[in-house]
Formats: structure tokens, C-alpha cells, sequence
């Protein structure tokens, strides 16, 4: 019985459905192995290029931020350097102001206390200059008249003030053309040291803006 079942089977059929499916499986494996290789290499080319890429751009920062940190240090190394030399400057002008106003203090009596005519006769300076030219002359440099009457201690301000308010008697209507006991000899100090800081004020704003400009370069 199962030997003529066995020989009634379709045996080229069974055999050539085998050899189909023997085939079919054989290039799906093929196929599979082949993609999976090509797949594999692409992937591995990719993030290769992709690793070649970001080393290039993590070196191409690193010698930007290089160049950028180099030029700041030079820069911040020049406005130092403008600095210093400001200061510097600064110093030396200062120290020639001080010079030249000590030469110019030491020379007022020179100039003050004698006068020569056209004949050549030598005559003491006789110079008068009243209280309202003391009043003017120190509310052109800031000081009220209160400073003024009270003898204010710089210069010209505190000379020939308060002889009134010292004796307690009411001013006269012509107080402020009396002699106000400031001499020619003070007036020409007090220009002098006024000068003198001017020209240090007038340095000081000087080489703030020399400083300003090196830091600007």
C-alpha cells in the first residue's frame, strides 16, 4: 500500500517545486548578504565623511579663536601701552608746569615793585585796586561775595577783604572803590597759579582723550 502510494507521488513536481524554493531562498540570501555588505560600507563611508568633515571644522575654530585670541592680546598689549604713555606724558607736563610755576612765582617781585620811564628813572609801583575790582575779579572765578568779604584764603581773594566786617561799622556807599589792599604782586600770583592749573586741567583732559584714542586704535 504506501510503496504504490509512494510511487503514484509527483515526484518531478515535488522536486522542481524544491529546486524553485532551494533557488528563491539562495538569492534572497545572496541578495540580503549583498545588501547588508553594501549597506554596511555606505554607512561606514558616510560617517567617515561625516567624522573627516567635523575634524575639519573643529580645527578651522581652533585656528580662528587662535587668530581672535592673538589679535585681542596684542590689542589689550597697545592699550596698555597707550596708557602708560598717556601717563607718562601726563607726568612730564606736570612736572614742567610745577617747574615753570615756581620760575614764574620767584620772579613776581621783579616785575612788581619797580617801574622805569622812558628817561630811565627807576620809580616804586604805586598800584591801587579797589575792593569792587577784588569783588569782580574773584565772582569771575567762582567765589561769592560772602568769601570775598570774609577774606577768602586763595591769592587775590584774600587780600584787602573785610577791614568793614572786622570793625563792625556800616559799609559807606563808596565802600567798594576804597583800596582793597591787594597789590600788583598778588594779582600777578594768583594769575599764575590760576594758569597753572588750568594748563594741568587742560593736560589732564589732553590725555584722557590721547588715551581714549590709543584704546580706540
Amino acid at each position: 500500500m504506501w510503496t504504490n502510494l509512494l510511487k503514484n507521488l509527483p515526484w518531478r513536481s515535488l522536486l522542481l517545486a524544491v529546486v524553485i524554493n532551494a533557488f528563491l531562498i539562495g538569492l534572497y540570501y545572496l541578495g540580503y548578504k549583498s545588501g547588508h555588505e553594501n549597506a554596511t560600507r555606505d554607512g561606514d563611508k558616510a560617517v567617515s565623511e561625516l567624522q573627516s568633515a567635523f575634524d575639519t571644522y573643529k580645527t578651522e575654530q581652533a585656528t580662528l579663536e587662535n587668530a581672535a585670541l592673538r589679535a585681542w592680546a596684542k590689542r589689550y598689549q597697545e592699550q596698555v601701552a597707550a596708557g602708560q604713555q598717556a601717563e607718562a606724558s601726563y607726568l612730564e607736563q606736570i612736572a614742567q608746569l610745577e617747574s615753570q610755576n615756581k620760575q614764574l612765582q620767584g620772579q613776581i617781585n621783579d616785575v612788581t615793585q619797580r617801574w622805569i620811564d622812558e628817561k630811565g628813572k627807576s620809580h616804586p609801583i604805586e598800584c591801587v585796586f579797589t575792593r569792587g575790582f577784588v569783588r569782580q575779579y574773584n565772582a569771575a572765578l567762582g567765589y561769592d561775595n560772602a568769601s570775598v568779604d570774609a577774606g577768602h584764603s586763595d591769592a587775590t581773594a584774600a587780600a584787602g577783604t573785610g577791614t568793614r566786617a572786622a570793625s563792625g561799622q556800616p559799609a559807606a556807599a563808596d565802600a567798594w572803590l576804597r583800596d582793597s589792599g591787594v597789590s600788583q604782586r598778588d594779582v600777578l600770583a594768583n594769575i599764575i597759579d590760576n594758569a597753572k592749573q588750568c594748563r594741568i586741567w587742560r593736560s589732564q583732559i589732553n590725555g584722557m582723550l590721547d588715551e581714549r584714542e590709543g584704546l580706540q586704535k
